[in-house]
């Protein structure tokens, strides 16, 4: 069985990435004799989670950049914990986020003498290119990697863009997120929902620029033109205090009804949400370096059987199966993003055919089939050194 040392960004709270180690590291340890390697203040989650694997500890994993003056210090740290870690003979170092944690995947890779596959989850696999000193951390640890795994083709896509020399001798394999949320709704409840009694957009995600709910709200408000019965609901947290402002003056100024902000919700009421709606909408936008990465959050609605409304951004595109599970518009169309919420909200037969058949898409995205595709990368590179070893003995 392959060793693999995994280097975990956070999980002391909820995130992406908590989530993803959660299913992903049960999953692949079916192929692999997993060790794992968390921030210090991790170490108590990382023992409940995976109470029956070896854990390490590092002073930091992910929230520090050369940018930032004052981490420094907890760098030179890192860097010096790293050097001396126990380090259990190993055949890949797998960092589960790009950067910084493919920094201290490096280093662990340095002592293991081992390949180093570094998983891209979208905005942590660009965004050191907002700094000279970390552009050129992250381009040696670019160079000397042996694969990089981007959640999605628009994740690799930005990667070549922003690092073009550096992905140009990079070997790159798309290793697609799973869900479990097929698994949290019976098949029959979303094959044969029915339509909802008000016509609702449901939009999932936190209150913040990066998920466009200035775009979707202006699309609203041309939508309610045309479906005057149509209300929004926006469920998630307040990210950031200033740019939820801006959307409620919006509504003010527009005099636009029946938009509710129903904050962070228990999954009992989050259920109730996604059965009660007509279609999920969210108008995902890239800002700078932050986008996203891919949209699980599209095919929680498909779990749910509903179609989708979205824009073309990031790896958004890789989670909709365009005019089969949903509809793609321009990130700043908002005349379009309206009327694709009006077809699906006034066709019902075609909102029907596109919600069974973003369930089906949604079934496929299984975290056994991303751990059958993550083992085969660990397969290619321990062939390879077994050739060699051959070759050389």
């Amino acid at each position: 069985m392959i060793s693999v040392a995994y280097v975990v960004p956070p999980l002391r709270s909820a995130s992406g990435w908590r989530s993803y180690c959660r299913h992903f590291l049960p999953a692949i340890s079916r192929f692999v004799a997993p060790v794992l390697y968390v921030s210090s203040e991790d170490s108590d989650e990382a023992a409940a989670l995976f109470p029956d694997w070896p854990h390490y500890t590092l002073p930091m994993i992910q929230d520090f950049a050369f940018a930032n003056a004052p981490s420094i210090p907890h760098i030179l740290a890192a860097r010096w914990r790293a050097a001396r870690v126990p380090l259990p003979p190993v055949d890949v170092v797998h960092s589960l986020e790009a950067y910084p944690t493919g920094l201290i995947g490096s280093w662990l890779v340095k002592r293991a003498g081992c390949s180093h596959v570094i998983t891209g989850h979208g905005t942590y696999s660009i965004n050191a290119a907002a700094s000279v000193l970390d552009r050129m951390a992250y381009s040696r640890v670019l160079r000397n990697a042996s694969m990089f795994c981007p959640i999605s083709d628009g994740t690799m896509g930005l990667l070549r863009q922003h690092f073009p020399a550096e992905s140009a001798r990079l070997p790159m394999r798309v290793v697609r997120h799973g869900t479990a949320y097929c698994q949290l709704v019976p098949r029959h409840e979303a094959m044969h929902r029915r339509a909802a009694s008000v016509p609702t957009v449901l939009s999932v995600g936190a209150i913040k620029p990066r998920k466009g709910y200035h775009v979707s709200l202006a699309a609203f408000a041309l939508l309610k033109r045309r479906v005057p019965s149509a209300r929004y609901w926006i469920v998630g947290r307040v990210d950031q205090p200033e740019y939820f402002k801006t959307l409620q003056r919006f509504i003010e100024q527009e005099h636009l009804e029946d938009v509710h902000f129903l904050g962070e919700l228990s999954p009992e009421a989050l259920r109730k949400c996604y059965q009660d709606a007509s279609l999920f909408a969210l108008a995902p936008q890239q800002v700078g370096f932050s986008f996203e990465g891919f949209g699980l959050v599209f095919l929680e609605a498909g779990a749910y059987g509903l179609p989708v409304v979205a824009t073309r951004t990031g790896g958004v595109a890789d989670a909709i199966d365009v005019g089969t599970t949903g509809l793609l518009t321009d990130p700043s169309d908002r005349e379009d993003l309206a009327a694709a919420m009006e077809r699906l909200l006034t066709d019902h037969e075609l909102a029907r055919r596109m919600g069974r058949a973003n369930r089906e898409r949604a079934e496929m995205f299984t975290w056994e089939r991303a751990a059958i595709e993550m083992n085969e990368i660990y397969e290619l590179f321990r062939r390879r050194e077994s050739a060699v070893i051959g070759s050389t003995g």
